[in-house]
């Protein structure tokens, strides 16, 4: 029998803790455990599992690599309005480094340093691409064709987000284990996520609080529009607004994908008090 479900791994007093991320996943381990005792029972011997860990924080892609190269030209571009050569921009990439980048301890000397993109894990290089376009929308003038460029960073930059399983933006955490409050949220978002407009930004519930009260509270189901999206987005429809913003299509299906998963999970709780109070 062989079962592949999420779940995350920690390393505590030299054993691997597993634990299951949703309801499925928590069946397919009591299911395993259930064949796995059967055959132990059967055959009076010992039976091990073969684990594979796929770890989700994989190297950076090469898109997410070419990707900051664009975002660094688009910055030098609109403080010099020039192309820079390729000393400035790596020049500038490092200083954009020092300034956004995580850091971790130098194995020479134990003092932090920024993690370069070459050597970034996807989380990694995700904060570090967020922190390039905030950079650039809340502080660069970009010309039209500059702005061309970028939204093409964006589209791809969210089509990408919108696959995740996790996504390492939601957290507050390296780990990925504790989701942002409203507030964190807020002030990692200063601009629209549909059009990259700064103002008055609005926390859009993507699945509704009425349609699924347990996801009202949870990072990935927000998104970040101005005041005029939201009304537009209401007014109308879902189908409409993902034609005029075709990039965010990903995010929204998979908000929808994750609080179908906690609405699954709180069905199967209640059935199981059901089953309790019955007896």
């Amino acid at each position: 029998m062989k079962v592949k479900f999420p779940a995350r791994a920690k390393i505590h007093n030299n054993y691997i803790t597993l634990k299951e991320l949703n309801s499925a996943g928590k069946l397919l381990i009591e299911r395993l455990f259930k064949k796995k005792n059967e055959w132990e029972q059967r055959n009076n011997k010992e039976f091990f599992l073969q684990v594979e860990l796929d770890l989700r924080h994989q190297k950076r892609t090469y898109k997410q690599n070419s990707s900051v190269w664009v975002l660094v030209t688009a910055i030098f571009e609109s403080m010099e309005g020039r192309l820079p050569c390729e000393e400035e921009k790596y020049a500038l990439y490092l200083d954009l480094l020092e300034e956004y980048a995580d850091k971790i301890p130098s194995k020479l000397n134990g003092n932090l340093r920024p993690v370069h993109i070459s050597e970034a894990n996807s989380a990694e290089g995700a904060r570090f691409i967020d922190s390039l376009i905030y950079h650039l929308a809340t502080l660069c003038d970009l010309t039209y064709d500059t702005q061309a460029t970028v939204i093409g960073v964006l589209q791809e930059w969210h089509d990408w987000r919108g696959t995740l399983e996790v996504d390492p933006l939601d957290y507050s955490d390296a780990a990925c284990t504790k989701l942002l409050t409203e507030s964190q949220w807020r002030d990692k978002h200063p601009v629209s996520e549909a059009s990259g407009r700064g103002g008055d930004i609005v926390l859009h519930h993507i699945v509704t609080r009425g349609s699924n009260k347990a996801a009202e509270h949870k990072a990935w189901n927000w998104c970040a529009l101005t005041d005029e999206e939201h009304r537009l987005l209401h007014q109308q429809g879902e189908d409409y607004f993902s034609r005029v913003y075709p990039h965010l299509k990903g995010r929204f299906s998979r908000a929808k994908r994750l609080a179908s998963r906690i609405q699954g999970k709180k069905e199967v709780e209640s059935l199981a008090m059901e089953a309790l109070n019955v007896r």
